[in-house]
């Protein structure tokens, strides 16, 4: 192979594995191979805005990613200072968390990776966080107030088959009527909060999918954490019609919940 082969190679492949859809909102998507720090492949919005220029969007992705892996960009944050640098340097606009540029035909192709590279730079932030450590055991203490309550339960011994994987559930409240599955939800931050609730109805719903059983999530609101369940979060599991408990508002229901799985109840 020599250097011309090589060439065509790579344009080669780059075109095949280079998706591009239309859009309503923006004109065109283009999904290309480079790609998030969790492997997912990084899309990008583009809107012609003249005859001579594009305009070059995250479509959101990026806020939206950093939030949930917990990355404050306030300004008293050095990330944020970082972030900005970022913003900065590649001549990017920022505004109503999508980032944006601004890109003449002759240099689209150029803009575009120039784009990319500018996102996966954001992005490696999250990577920087140190992994935030819970302050206590909470399926210990939804275990001891079921066995307060006299329910009938188990831990699973390992995870749970679903649809497209297997996920693991604290309790299995079982033999008296039918199994309920139990996820007990701790979080140290509203991005947390928010990521658990999205991690936990995808999960219920793709065991759910292969298992004729019932589930429900309890979050724990001890303290400061009352405040990490946002009305909009919770509002999550509404849409996808999963039952949610907060461990210390709801106790009246969840003490229900653990009777009817009592041998006398």
């Amino acid at each position: 192979m020599n250097c011309q082969e090589l060439k065509s190679s790579v344009l080669d492949w780059m075109g095949k594995e280079i998706d591009c859809r239309a859009s309503s909102d923006v004109g065109l998507i283009a999904t290309l191979p480079m790609l998030k720090p969790n492997g997912d492949a990084i899309e990008v919005g583009l809107e012609q805005i003249g005859p001579t220029r594009w305009r070059l969007s995250d479509l959101g992705e990026t806020y939206a990613t950093l939030y949930l892996a917990g990355v404050e960009l306030n300004d008293e944050y050095v990330r944020a200072e970082e972030f900005r640098q970022i913003v900065s340097a590649h001549h990017m606009q920022d505004a109503d968390q999508e980032l944006s540029a601004e890109i003449s035909r002759d240099g689209l192709i150029e803009g575009i990776f120039d784009f990319v590279q500018a996102l996966q730079s954001m992005l490696a932030l999250q990577l920087t966080l140190k992994p935030k450590q819970l302050s206590r055991d909470f399926p210990s203490v939804v275990a001891k107030f079921l066995a307060e309550h006299h329910a009938e339960f188990e831990i699973p011994p390992a995870p749970i088959e679903g649809k497209s994987g297997k996920w693991k559930f604290n309790f299995s409240l079982n033999h008296v009527r039918k199994e309920t599955l139990v996820k007990a939800i701790s979080a140290s931050s509203k991005p947390q909060a928010l990521q658990l609730t999205k991690q936990s109805v995808f999960e219920i719903g793709d065991v759910l999918a292969l298992r004729d059983s019932n589930a429900v999530v309890i979050a724990d609101d001890e303290g400061p954490r009352h405040s990490f369940w946002h009305p909009n979060t919770l509002r999550i599991f509404d849409e996808y019609k999963v039952p949610v408990y907060s461990f210390l508002a709801n106790q009246e229901e969840l003490a229900k919940l653990a009777q009817s799985y009592t041998k006398s109840g």
